[in-house]
């Protein structure tokens, strides 16, 4: 019995030794680890030493933020996080952080559900300023999710909204007015390889995707590409985007493409107004060392910016989007002496006196449909 109690004793003694030596490492880890402010891999601002305050101790926020700021600023965090994750997906787990771990490496979100009163009031602004605008020449382009178009994909049992049918019901909606309807579905029929519409890691529709549907809306407004050329070129080999971030799972790199017309002729400027700024170019290469690739598009989101080139015409674009616009807009630009691109998210100015200070005669809506189905901005810019 003593002989018990004795191993038992050391064993404590080495227990608590281990601990304690466990804690001073990580203390001293903690200590001299130098403080992140950005996270790369999931893409967000990363909490900070919060100041401490009588009154922020006493109404608890104090220890609240310094939880989050241990939480973020932890050792090894980000080495912790893809062990987490490397064993969720080991044992089967299917969702990860709000995504979907689908096969052959695709990742997807989570589609937002349909609400039939939300919707009918956006596409009930957007038919009254189609007929406010009757000489405006307008289409709608609104494209499904990945989990839409690659439900081959998805992991078996996840349960997903019909965005087909959703699709036929926002376009029935629109029917009252002159608003064309862009069938992004249909556009994707002629892409022999549907992998190459969306990206693995990413949420959005590649360059690809954006140029089939492209083609349809040049179409409806009668443009001809033929006379237009378009050159694509890989600008990236290393994007892992917003649902690889989200869910910590790296295990997979996209491609990334840009489209630019071929004709030397053409020239553009292109105007960040609240910036200050004017560059001669689409693209932001310096982006493409960042986390965020995608924002090689014209550096990222913004509320507006204006597109002048000297193309030989008198058309003028307004495009009314989300981010899914950004790789397609290159591709509009031979056909537009200028391009005023509203990002209504981020827009706080009126529409009408936009309207009146530029004589447009053509608009388009790009969204895509998670987004359009869970943002009210659209709808507050058209009544402004």
């Amino acid at each position: 019995m003593k002989k018990e109690n004795d191993l038992l004793n050391k064993f404590c003694i080495a227990f608590s030794v281990v601990f304690c030596a466990l804690i001073v490492v990580v203390i001293a880890a903690f200590a001299l680890t130098e403080k992140k402010e950005m996270s790369e891999s999931e893409n967000r601002v990363l909490a900070s030493m919060p100041k401490f305050t009588l009154s922020s101790a006493a109404d608890g926020s104090f220890m609240k933020n310094f939880e989050s700021f241990l939480s973020d600023q932890f050792p090894f965090r980000d080495k912790v996080i893809s062990l987490k994750t490397s064993i969720d997906i080991l044992v089967g787990k299917k969702e990860e952080n709000e995504v979907y771990i689908g096969k052959d490496g695709f990742l997807f979100e989570k589609q937002t559900e349909f609400d039939q009163k939300k919707v009918s009031d956006i596409t009930a602004s957007m038919v009254k300023f189609s007929k406010e605008n009757k000489n405006i020449k307008t289409a709608a382009v609104f494209s499904p999710n990945s989990s839409c178009v690659l439900s081959e994909f998805l992991p078996s049992g996840v349960l997903r909204q019909d965005q087909k049918n959703q699709l036929e019901q926002i376009k029935k909606s629109l029917e009252k007015s002159d608003i064309a309807w862009i069938d992004c579905l249909d556009s994707f029929k002629g892409e022999k390889d549907k992998m190459k519409l969306f990206y693995r890691t990413d949420h959005h529709w590649t360059t690809q995707a954006a140029y089939d549907v492209f083609l349809s809306l040049a179409k409806s407004w009668k443009f001809d590409t033929k006379k237009e050329q378009f050159d694509f070129y890989t600008v990236s080999g290393t994007f892992q985007g917003t649902l690889s971030s989200a869910s910590g799972i790296n295990s997979f790199y996209d491609e990334i493409s840009v489209c630019v017309p071929s004709s030397k002729n053409l020239s553009y400027v292109i105007s960040y107004e609240k910036e200050a700024r004017k560059t001669a170019t689409f693209f932001d290469r310096e982006k493409l060392s960042h986390k965020n690739q995608y924002e090689v598009f014209f550096g990222g989101n913004y509320d507006k910016i204006v597109i002048s080139s000297n193309a030989d015409n008198l058309n003028t674009l307004l495009v009314l989007k989300d981010s899914y616009a950004n790789c397609m807009i290159p591709m509009l630009a031979p056909f537009f002496s200028k391009i005023v691109v509203v990002d209504p998210r981020y827009y706080s100015d009126n529409l009408s006196a936009l309207m009146n200070e530029y004589d447009f005669t053509h608009c388009v809506y790009i969204y895509n449909l998670n987004t359009f189905l869970s943002d009210t901005s659209l709808k507050d810019v058209l009544e402004s």
